[in-house]
């Protein structure tokens, strides 16, 4: 008998719990402003928010690396290693940056840049004719000192 007293004070426990927070979810949905629904609110450029997320995630690397290669407790190769890929990265953002940056003063300026493992990709906002294609290689050619079957001009 007790048994039982104490199954149903447990399932009236978890009916009132069930039952408050669905109250509580009704209300917050009721105190929700418009602006708040995702059809009311822009979305940003693409470009803008890969650039964001590209910034992020190479302070977080750069610093991560180079916590590695400043360590004391680090073995000489790893440091060696996380020196290297400093440098690499270093190379990688001038570079995209560079490219991004004269696409941007000929009028493309959602023009991205993205530079790994001795190859390029430039993504275009827009379709470019012919000219422009071998103009656009060109300058990320010169920028880059890769060769040009490396690189690659696309849409997004």
């Amino acid at each position: 008998m007790k048994d039982r007293i104490l199954n149903i004070l447990m399932l009236l426990a978890v009916a009132a719990a069930l039952i408050l927070t669905w109250a509580r979810g009704a209300q917050e949905e009721a105190a929700l402003p418009l602006a708040a629904s995702p059809a009311a609110t822009a979305a940003p450029p693409p470009a803008e928010v890969y650039r964001a997320r590209r910034r992020e995630t190479r302070a977080l690397e750069q610093a991560l690396l180079t916590t590695l290669a400043e360590s004391e407790h680090t073995a000489p190769e790893t440091k060696a290693l996380a020196e290297q890929q400093l440098a690499g990265m270093a190379r990688n953002d001038e570079m995209e940056l560079a490219v991004e940056g004269a696409l941007a003063a000929h009028g493309f300026s959602d023009a991205l840049c993205v530079s790994r493992d001795g190859s390029m990709t430039v993504f275009l906002p827009i379709e470019i004719s012919a000219d422009e294609a071998a103009f656009f290689l060109e300058i990320a050619r010169d920028i880059s000192g890769l060769e040009a079957e490396n690189i690659r001009l696309t849409g997004y």
